[in-house]
């Protein structure tokens, strides 16, 4: 085996009598974890990271009083004799038979409902003899372990059940952002669960999913709500199925409903709004100000701006390299990858350079009056003196709302923001003529994102584009 002690301890919450397993669970409610490309009990991996591989026929029986325990000296350890009886006898036996050319069915059991009826999991596979034993091998252990379970228990599975086991693969083995997570729970569980969380994974029809999804329409969820929605439930079907959780995808043809939705565009500012915008900050919020500069010479998104570090900052050449980004879900922060996944190198100007060698000097100063130091790699923004934790990006929004709202700017006609800098950088770039592919790839996104997203129609190139027509119709007359 070969599980790596400190990500099992990242897992693992010590503080109380039990040690409790924290991290993804089967649906007998115990702990799971995958080594080595497949999924091991919690209970097993803990003895083996304490005692070694566990001997032929040997079990590790879990806590009594808690499933998610993990404390070794909770766990016991029992050794099976040799049996002589069918493998259908007891749970997790198995069997193979040969129906065809290089073709097996395989049959595991898997104990007794709750009405005592026998369970069992069958499979065909195609291989040599050898390959099909090693197959039934590998299907036992996944029944053993309760990762496997069998459909005709599919009135115990639920649809809400479903969903969290699946949010927990895409989690733990797919590896989805816990942004996108965040958002596939938030919506189910706010939309789709109080209506078809209950329902039988197996017994769910489309009718169903249609009425829930109806519901979300009528109240005038977004698109992309309802997509979040769609991608949970259609994501959790296609995995349940793949893991013989389910026997059907009623999600198969299903089409979003048009959302009544109107989304409210963002309104970048004019000129001399921005520079108003920029001169207030530096006098009512200095520290914040540097940010929402940076932000209007570059478009850097909010995540971006926050997760800046001094070590990609190439002041010489007038670069800065854009590589991670810090999210922010209910108070918990990760610094991870950017958006796209992708890096990108964006030109600064002169200025900007000065500007930025200021704020630099100004943090180091700081820091040397608390009696400290800035690290290489320190933030660009930070509260901290020593700049070793990052301005947190939903404090750049608290601060932003404090700046609108002090200088009256609520009911303006644009959108005094950080995402409105971003706009106002793109919509400034194409309104001078430059290449929409130079613009996107400077913004970290596609042209047709940013034409879509990221442009918008300011009153100043309106009028601009009116006087040009004017003066071509009146001047030909």
């Amino acid at each position: 085996m070969a599980a790596n002690r400190d990500s099992f301890e990242a897992k693992v919450d010590r503080s109380g009598k039990h040690h409790l397993w924290i991290g993804s669970r089967t649906m007998a409610g115990g702990g799971q974890i995958r080594v080595d490309g497949r999924l091991r009990t919690a209970s097993q991996v803990a003895w083996e990271l304490e005692h070694g591989d566990i001997p032929p026929g040997g079990r590790i029986r879990s806590c009594p009083d808690e499933k998610l325990c993990v404390r070794v000296d909770h766990l016991e350890l029992t050794i099976q004799p040799a049996s002589t009886s069918t493998a259908s006898s007891r749970r997790g036996g198995g069997s193979m038979a040969k129906v065809g050319d290089d073709k097996w069915k395989l049959t595991v059991d898997a104990g007794r409902d709750h009405t005592g009826r026998r369970r069992r999991i069958s499979r065909t596979v195609h291989g040599s003899n050898a390959e099909a034993t090693r197959a039934l091998a590998a299907l036992t252990v996944e029944v053993q372990s309760g990762d496997l379970v069998p459909v005709s228990q599919g009135s115990a599975l639920t649809v809400g059940d479903l969903v969290r086991w699946y949010v927990d693969f895409a989690r733990d083995v797919r590896g989805l952002e816990r942004t996108t997570i965040f958002c596939y729970l938030e919506v189910f569980e706010r939309w789709l669960e109080p209506r078809i969380g209950h329902v039988a994974a197996d017994r769910l029809t489309p009718a169903q999913i249609d009425e829930a999804f109806g519901y979300m329409r009528a109240e005038g969820k977004s698109h992309s709500r309802m997509n979040n929605a769609r991608a949970a439930l259609s994501g959790a079907y296609k995995w349940g199925r793949r893991h013989d959780k389910v026997r059907t995808n009623p999600m198969r043809g299903f089409e979003i409903p048009k959302s009544s939705h109107v989304p409210r565009r963002t309104v970048a500012p004019e000129l001399d709004e921005l520079r108003f915008l920029l001169d207030q900050a530096r006098t009512l919020d200095p520290e914040f100000a540097p940010v929402l500069l940076l932000a209007a010479t570059t478009g850097m998104r909010r995540g971006e701006l926050s997760g800046l570090r001094r070590d990609r900052l190439r002041l010489g050449r007038g670069e800065l390299a854009v590589e991670r980004a810090i999210s922010e879900i209910k108070g918990v922060v990760e610094d991870k990858a950017t958006k796209n996944h992708q890096s990108r190198t964006i030109r600064v100007d002169a200025e900007t350079v000065a500007f930025l060698r200021s704020h630099l000097q100004e943090m180091d100063e700081r820091a040397a009056i608390c009696g400290t130091t800035v690290a290489a790699d320190g933030y660009v923004f930070s509260l901290d003196p020593t700049c070793a934790s990052p301005m947190r990006p939903e404090l750049m929004t608290r601060r932003m709302r404090a700046l609108r709202t002090q200088l009256d700017l609520t009911e303006a006609h644009f959108d005094a923001n950080i995402i409105a800098m971003r706009k106002w950088t793109s919509t400034e770039l194409m309104d001078a003529g430059f290449n929409p592919s130079a613009v996107s790839g400077r913004q970290g996104h596609t042209v047709q994102v940013m034409l879509n997203n990221y442009s918008s129609r300011r009153t100043s190139a309106d009028q601009a584009a009116a006087d040009h027509l004017g003066a071509k119709v009146f001047d030909d007359q």
